[in-house]
């Protein structure tokens, strides 16, 4: 669930690479043919970044100056599936969003217009993540306003009912159950809906889930939730490093270093058998998800699984999945492969993709055929070199392409993981992975028996 409040500029944005520039730069007709260099990138040293507080708040920070802007983010373990009170997250995600206790909804609003800002709070399943972006020149308040918020909100009934609304918000459809909004994000929301029905990470909450719910309540789940050892922040831009590391401390010493409570025993989120949904839509197109739930996947084979999926469906030009869907018959503009929600148990693995109404079919055998593929023979000596280098040089590298990057990429895995091993033993990891690995991953982690289809658009048999 996103939260978001924009005012009328100022986005930034991540360019997303697949290789590395001197893999783009060579006029190559064969992966064979490729002559790359071992990349001399070496990862930043978290320490540089690191901000630690007396009360165990550990933050990042990082001089980007080639624009003049801001990024303040702070990273919460604290989800839809924590708590003892349902609606809870959701609250304090509302109350996140209205801003600090200080001030009202409105003059929060407003000043955030007036620095032409741009302000987010993201509720996931399994955590919660604020972001503000200002142009530099309003840096000061913008902190104020950022720190004051996290510290402490306003918790308000409003946010409550707020909360009740967001929940319970239905796709909409017109009288003959049609939706009439037919996207990919209906058809990813009806893919989660089916596949997590039953499982506390898929439980749907109702008006009268609220109804119990008091601020007492969502204040109670902020003090056990919102603590030092709990939440990383990430502070970089056109900024002034050593006054903002004694920002952090001045804000943000406050903050309570108690443990938080345990996380609910979520368990593995079950597979199915095979199945087809159709939901009818008013578009020119068809929106096709197909995946299955994920188990956790093993440390060791965490590495392997993401190689076997960027050569599979890794959403860039020479996957297979694109080669027998767009390139060879011009069937869809894209078909990716996507691993959600990984953090503390299971999640998912799906494919996403579009076309018209006439080629679906074709499009769904397609993609079905490289799937079997990928289970049935080693890749190849070209594939597994591509995905190596874009993995341990370009995508890897990407994750620290600037300060922006770096420091966010430091404060998610510091949050996720506790230290900093895991990227810095990434490339290395990645270059292990061999064809076998490959081919041992496909066929332990995809299961095509239990896939759900989901189809958004015109009704058509796929079976």
């Amino acid at each position: 669930m996103r939260y978001l409040l924009k005012a009328p500029c100022l986005i930034l944005s991540s360019l997303a690479l697949s290789l590395s520039a001197q893999v783009l730069a060579q006029d190559l007709t064969h992966p064979r043919d490729m002559k790359i260099s071992k990349s001399e990138f070496k990862r930043p040293d978290p320490a540089k970044y690191q901000v630690s507080l007396d009360n165990g708040l550990v933050a990042y920070v990082a001089n980007e100056d080639q624009v003049p802007l801001v990024s303040l983010s702070a990273f919460i373990r604290a989800g839809k599936i924590d708590g003892h009170k349902e609606g809870a997250a959701e609250a304090l995600a509302e109350a996140f969003l209205s801003g600090p206790k200080t001030m009202s909804s409105t003059a929060f609003k407003a000043a955030l217009k007036r620095m032409t800002a741009e302000y987010s709070v993201t509720l996931h399943n399994k955590w919660i993540e604020i972001n503000l972006n200002v142009p530099a020149e309003d840096l000061e308040e913008a902190f104020e306003l950022f720190s004051t918020t996290v510290i402490s909100p306003n918790i308000t009934e409003a946010n409550i009912k707020a909360a009740a609304e967001k929940a319970t918000k239905d796709i909409k459809v017109d009288k003959n159950g049609v939706i009439i909004d037919g996207s990919s994000s209906v058809a990813v929301s009806k893919f989660h809906d089916i596949i997590l029905k039953g499982n506390i990470l898929g439980k749907k909450l109702v008006s009268s889930d609220f109804e119990d719910l008091s601020t007492h309540d969502v204040e109670n789940f902020y003090t056990a939730y919102v603590v030092t050892g709990n939440m990383t922040i990430a502070v970089s831009g056109d900024i002034n490093e050593k006054a903002i590391r004694k920002k952090l401390k001045a804000q943000f010493s406050s903050l309570i270093n108690n443990t938080p409570p345990d996380r609910r025993n979520v368990p593995t989120i079950r597979r199915q058998k095979n199945k087809y949904h159709y939901f009818p839509a008013d578009k020119l197109q068809t929106w096709l998800v197909i995946g299955h739930p994920l188990a956790p996947v093993a440390f060791k084979d965490e590495t392997a699984f993401e190689v076997m999926n960027y050569i599979l469906a890794g959403g860039h030009f020479w996957t297979r999945m694109f080669i027998e869907t767009r390139d060879k018959y011009g069937l869809t503009n894209d078909a990716s492969g996507y691993i959600e929600d990984q953090w503390d148990g299971s999640g998912s693995y799906s494919f996403h993709s579009s076309s018209r109404h006439d080629v679906t079919k074709q499009l769904y055998d397609n993609i079905m055929g490289v799937i079997y593929e990928i289970q049935k023979e080693l890749v190849s000596d070209e594939e597994l070199m591509i995905a190596h280098n874009a993995l341990a040089d370009g995508v890897y590298e990407m994750k620290f392409k600037d300060g922006n990057a770096t420091a966010r990429s430091f404060a998610i895995e510091k949050l996720r993981y506790g230290n900093h091993d895991h990227s810095k033993s990434y490339p290395a990891r990645v270059r292990s992975v061999t064809k076998k690995d490959v081919l041992r991953v496909a066929n332990e982690y995809l299961h095509p028996d239990a896939f759900q289809v989901i189809i958004v658009g015109e009704h058509i048999n796929l079976q």
